[in-house]
């Protein structure tokens, strides 16, 4: 069996772990506490997607939901619930769903950067004040933003988040809040039981001459808002400062290492799709490290898939963030003028719908295949409703419509469809424009 050591506990960490795992792998977890205490709000689709991945016990805190209000441009809202956890508490649910898939989990520190010698990874890690040096075939590195890899990101305008915990009077629902202001913008949860949070998120120049509560709460009082959080709160512990902005590694993948979750790649927080991001790399980091270390002829289109997978994932999710920003007209300071106009639009050169080749996920390997890219699917399909569609894709490119016609209904004699698959298939190939509608 293949040793591979998973560096960080988080939800990316977990969840490519038990992937791993499944596949037969020897996974071991190294982990450590978080340093600082935060919270955050999770969408359903983030509990089901936990579920997915058998992390019961993470996805059991996602129970209640708290009524999320915006308070965003020139219009105040109820806009919908979101589950609003520890990370603390979450990353100590994630290690037993691991545990119980009986991975190895080390609470340790991994120390500098991971060596790499020619067949094996080497890291050194410290546990009780003492360092051990172990082997691995691979390294995944889920340490998130904090990884050792640092520097090297391309990123957007940096931001960066000032966390504080709160004890807060009693309310009787708990609630969370979006609120733009001119210097940037403002979450605040209450959490039950007296607690409270706030996150102020900021340019890096107003981040630096914040240090305190007592600063920040200076700063915020300038903004002309009446924030509920901070009505007879008191701050629990010290201000957090983190880095928030995007950022892309510039090597996602190789022979030897994977990045995943924030290692790989990181939103701004304001999209809200951290942790959908994270599982999505993680659904498929396995199959792609099992395709390195045991179909090694494929290992170039694997790595392809991955990276173009991790890239696509954190271009959609950077312009939703800036969709976001561009909704705030009222204020023209350099933090919104900078996320209002980044990314850049570029416009895909390609003509859509077309045929390429491409990585595929197959019996749990990834292989070279054609592949059908349309705009409503950029990274390819080569399966609808489990039916190859390739080649009856390029026959309509190719011809038209009345052989085209002619062919779909010989294709769906020969794969024996009902007529019910038969009119989904069809609305398909015309919704993609495979198929043209008669003029």
């Amino acid at each position: 069996m293949k040793k591979i050591f998973v560096l960080g506990g988080g939800i990316a960490g977990v969840t490519t772990a038990i992937g791993l795992k499944k596949l037969g792998f020897d996974v071991t977890i190294f982990y450590k506490k978080r340093a600082f205490s935060a919270y955050e709000g999770f969408s359903q689709k983030t509990k089901e997607g936990l579920l997915l991945n058998a992390c019961k016990n993470a996805s059991n805190l996602l129970e209640k939901q708290s009524l999320r209000n915006a308070n965003w441009g020139e219009t105040q809202n109820k806009v919908n619930y979101e589950f609003v956890v520890s990370r603390v508490l979450l990353d100590e649910a994630l290690i037993l769903d691991a545990k119980e898939f009986k991975i190895k989990c080390i609470k340790a520190s991994v120390v500098k950067n991971t060596k790499f010698l020619e067949k094996k990874a080497v890291i050194l890690y410290k546990k009780d004040s003492i360092t051990f040096e172990a082997e691995a075939d691979f390294i995944v590195d889920a340490r998130g933003r904090f990884t050792p890899f640092k520097d090297e990101y391309i990123n957007g305008p940096k931001s960066f988040s000032l966390l504080q915990e709160l004890e807060m009077p009693n309310a009787v629902q708990s609630k969370t809040s979006i609120d733009s202001v001119e210097d940037g913008w403002i979450w605040q949860a209450y959490i039950g039981e007296k607690k409270g949070y706030i996150q102020f998120t900021c340019d890096e120049e107003a981040a630096n001459k914040i240090s305190n509560f007592q600063q920040m709460l200076e700063y915020i009082n300038k903004q002309s808002l009446n924030l509920w959080s901070l009505k007879g709160s008191k701050p629990v512990k010290k201000l957090v400062k983190r880095d928030s902005f995007c950022k892309i590694h510039k090597t996602i993948i190789t022979d030897k290492f994977l990045l995943v979750g924030d290692s790989a790649s990181s939103i701004d927080p304001l999209s809200g799709n951290g942790a959908f991001q994270a599982l999505s790399m993680a659904s498929v980091a396995p199959y792609v490290i099992n395709t390195i270390l045991n179909f090694p002829q494929n290992s170039e289109t694997a790595k392809s898939f991955y990276k173009k997978r991790v890239e696509f994932i954190f271009n959609k999710f950077s312009k939703v963030g800036k969709e976001f920003y561009n909704l705030e007209s009222r204020y023209k300071t350099n933090f919104w003028q900078k996320r209002q106009t980044w990314p850049k639009d570029e416009k895909e050169l390609k003509k859509v719908p077309r045929i390429e080749e491409e990585g595929i996920l197959k019996d749990k390997f990834i292989y070279p295949n054609e592949v059908v890219i349309t705009e409503n699917n950029p990274m390819g399909v080569w399966l609808f409703n489990n039916i190859d569609v390739v080649d009856l894709s390029k026959y309509c490119l190719e011809n038209n419509r009345d052989k085209a016609l002619k062919y779909f209904e010989e294709f769906c004699i020969k794969n024996s469809l009902i007529d019910k698959n038969i009119n989904i298939l069809k609305k398909w190939l015309f919704s993609q424009k495979l198929l043209q509608f008669e003029v």
